[in-house]
């Protein structure tokens, strides 16, 4: 799956996209209040894929730099490319806007880092007990975002 099948979220999704988040996160998943700043913040992009909602990602553009907050797909709906086509989504989203791209990700997470190793982020740094439970982070860094893939 490429990019087709990918829309801007509204606030007419947000109560879907609240409980895929506690879904396809438990505790990490954002309070109701933090999905709210979501969709008015200035650079913000909120996409989802999949009717009823299976995924969503979240990123913002700030400067010249987009900085990729989440990306997730409902656990029955994982390995079907779903995510891959968030992320395509959200580069062509950035485009002509950013031209490097950052995120975190919990070290503990191996799937998420091959993931997104696979779509060229490189490891650059560490957070330690960056997260709520005392686990680091691990910093990535796509630079630049829009590399022919062959190349990544």
């Amino acid at each position: 799956m490429s990019g087709e099948g990918v829309y801007a979220l509204s606030r007419t999704h947000r109560q879907e996209l609240i409980e895929l988040q506690e879904a396809a996160l438990g505790g990490e998943a954002w309070t109701p209040g933090m999905v709210d700043e979501e969709f008015d913040r200035p650079g913000g992009v909120l996409l989802g894929v999949g009717e009823p909602l299976q995924g969503f990602a979240c990123a913002w553009i700030v400067l010249d730099e987009l900085h990729l907050l989440l990306i997730a797909v409902e656990a029955t709906s994982r390995r079907r490319g779903l995510a891959r086509a968030l992320h395509t989504a959200l580069l062509a989203r950035a485009r002509g806007r950013a031209s490097a791209g950052w995120l975190e990700v919990r070290a503990d997470n191996a799937a998420a880092r091959c993931f997104y190793g696979s779509l060229g982020w490189e490891e650059v740094g560490a957070r330690p007990r960056y997260y709520t439970d005392g686990c680091d982070a691990v910093v990535m860094r796509m630079a630049p975002l829009y590399q022919p893939a062959a190349k990544r």
